[in-house]
């Protein structure tokens, strides 16, 4: 579960608890470039929320209008341009396109709801939910659907498919000092973070307040003691050949989305002479996917900066991108509509 998450969750059920109106909004469809993805919500009254639904151009408006607007009706849906047609205080996107938010009468099924999605962000696979709005004139009507994985619905231009993304899992086998900063950037990501060492005194929940699990025991047991996901990442930063060469043979057979090593290019094919011959009749396919030396070429050398070159390799490795800057990539593309889209949440 992300800090935005379960912030958007505990939010709703304090509002909800006190009878405070609040409204839940939803970003539920756009034209041109949007700062966040279709299916962005956000817990709010004036003055106060958790989540977004873009960069911060309109989190208060939307609170204080859509409050407004939600005394006399369930639901509304408001629209913001790039270019307003009125005078009046409404925001002006910055980012070149035109979005639609639906905009909620906080409920007790609103918190159900929450709680869910923050449930379900936490697990080893993805899920979707379809948001439905039925539009009889200046009535909204709102529904929402688990759905089943066998289960095909037709979107729409009022139906929003939000897919929650399943959480993704840091493993780092190594508990040194550099490993704090890795460790502290990937649970900022909202990853699950386990860091492992069969050194007691190092692998403790004091010098790694902010990881998931902290593992103390000898290395087969470690690696028996981690869940393997489609969405799990593993680096190695023991420091030690031996200690890595045991780690990446007993990782050989598990399901890995990235693994990376620490160490020049010359101490990696040591590394995997050693793990190759180790694994034995483990299936040796991960061997040969080691990510080494790890991490993007930042040319910050720091702990801190090794953490981050590290963290932005691994989030190019799932999100299925080259890692090239942007500016290198964009390329003239017509402005797109999107409506009823499968989002990452």
């Amino acid at each position: 579960m992300t800090d935005e998450l379960a912030a958007m969750a505990d939010l709703a059920k304090r509002l909800v608890a006190s009878g405070t109106p609040g409204t839940l909004s939803t970003l539920f469809s756009a034209r041109g470039s949007t700062y966040r993805p279709l299916g962005s919500m956000m817990v709010s009254l004036p003055g106060m929320h958790a989540g977004g639904i873009s960069g911060g151009c309109l989190e208060e408006y939307v609170a204080r209008v859509g409050e407004r607007a939600t005394r006399s009706t369930s639901a509304v849906m408001l629209r913001f341009n790039t270019h307003p047609d009125s005078d009046d205080d409404v925001p002006i996107l910055g980012c070149g396109g035109s979005i639609e938010v639906l905009v909620e009468r906080l409920t007790p099924g609103h918190v159900v709801f929450l709680e869910q999605f923050a449930s379900a962000s936490g697990r080893d696979e993805g899920s979707m939910i379809a948001c439905r709005v039925v539009r009889a004139g200046e009535s909204l009507s709102v529904t929402r659907e688990w759905l089943r994985p066998d289960r095909q619905l037709a979107s729409g231009p009022d139906v929003l498919v939000q897919y929650v993304q399943p959480v993704t899992r840091l493993l780092i086998f190594g508990a040194g000092d550099d490993t704090r900063p890795l460790c502290d950037i990937g649970a900022s990501l909202g990853w699950h973070v386990t860091v492992a060492d069969r050194r007691a005194r190092f692998a403790t929940s004091a010098r790694f307040p902010h990881a998931r699990a902290v593992l103390a025991s000898d290395w087969a047991d470690a690696v028996d003691a981690v869940v393997c996901s489609p969405r799990t990442a593993a680096v190695l930063m023991t420091h030690s050949l031996d200690d890595d060469a045991r780690v990446l043979s007993l990782l050989s057979g598990r399901r890995l989305a990235y693994i990376g090593v620490l160490g020049p290019a010359h101490r990696l094919e040591w590394l995997l002479e050693q793990a190759s011959a180790l694994a034995g009749e483990r299936d040796g396919h991960l061997l040969g996917n080691v990510h080494g030396p790890v991490g993007l070429d930042l040319g910050d050398r720091s702990a801190a900066g090794i953490a981050i070159a590290v963290a932005a390799e691994i989030l190019a490795r799932l999100n299925h991108r080259d890692a090239q800057p942007l500016h290198a990539t964009r390329n003239a593309r017509s402005v797109e509509a999107r409506r009823g889209a499968c989002v990452v949440a």
